[in-house]
């Protein structure tokens, strides 16, 4: 009896171990889990900040209309934003952070409108996303739009931090629509009723479905080890 038990034990414990294991944080193979971030100092490394929400149209004037960085004190993402701009970009680099960083808005859409925004990769995982949040309530409650260096889009929802697939990231080959290793990519979402339309670089993605209009605050999503130039968020209403 003894020696029958013995692989049994150690069969057991290997499961035991395998489940365990993948127990912890998925990366983009999967789906996004734990805290994100919408400041982090260069000296921080530990700090995880979030702000409120809110959901207001742009005005004719805001400088979100089309923020270009040019000015150096442009502040689409409010005065707490510790990123530089500089160069006509704003540097998020979330290179040695596992978090991804979501940067809100101060204004958002209540209609339909387009929300864009145009990355410049200095350096990121092939698997790792940088892509849109509309329809933010909050920094754990909202649709990111994104798309990787491999070519491959998500759209993936948070409600109150938990993570739910939409579409995309099948496997490799067949939601591989875009080109390998790009090094600049825009992700644009013109939301008009229950839909949005998902372009990568002037390319249709995708119609996502939305089970309401995905309106309130937008804003812009880094994944964990990205360092990424922001140089260009566009958010214009619908006249």
């Amino acid at each position: 009896m003894k020696f029958l038990l013995h692989p049994s034990v150690i069969a057991l414990f290997l499961v035991s171990v395998l489940i365990l294991s993948g127990c912890g944080e998925t990366r983009t193979s999967g789906f996004f889990a734990g805290l994100s971030t919408t400041r982090t100092a260069t000296s921080d490394t530990t700090g995880i900040y979030t702000t409120t929400a809110f959901s207001t149209s742009p005005e004719a004037n805001d400088t979100l209309m089309n923020c270009t960085f040019d000015y150096i004190l442009a502040e689409p993402f409010g005065s707490s934003c510790y990123y530089e701009v500089y160069n006509g970009s704003m540097h998020i680099d979330n290179s040695i952070f596992a978090e991804p960083v979501m940067l809100l808005s101060t204004a958002g859409l209540i209609d339909d409108g387009l929300v864009e925004a145009q990355f410049d990769l200095v350096d990121a995982p092939s698997h790792c996303v940088v892509g849109l949040i509309v329809g933010a309530e909050s920094t754990r409650s909202f649709l990111l739009l994104g798309v990787n260096s491999r070519g491959q889009y998500t759209i993936q929802r948070s409600i109150n931090g938990l993570w739910l697939p939409v579409m995309g990231l099948d496997p490799f080959e067949s939601s591989r629509l875009l080109p390998y290793s790009q090094p600049g990519v825009e992700v644009s979402a013109l939301i008009h009723g229950n839909y949005i339309d998902l372009r990568v670089n002037g390319q249709l993605i995708q119609v996502v479905r939305t089970s309401m209009p995905a309106l309130g605050q937008v804003g812009i999503f880094v994944d964990g080890y990205v360092n990424t130039n922001l140089d260009r968020i566009t958010v214009i209403p619908s006249q």
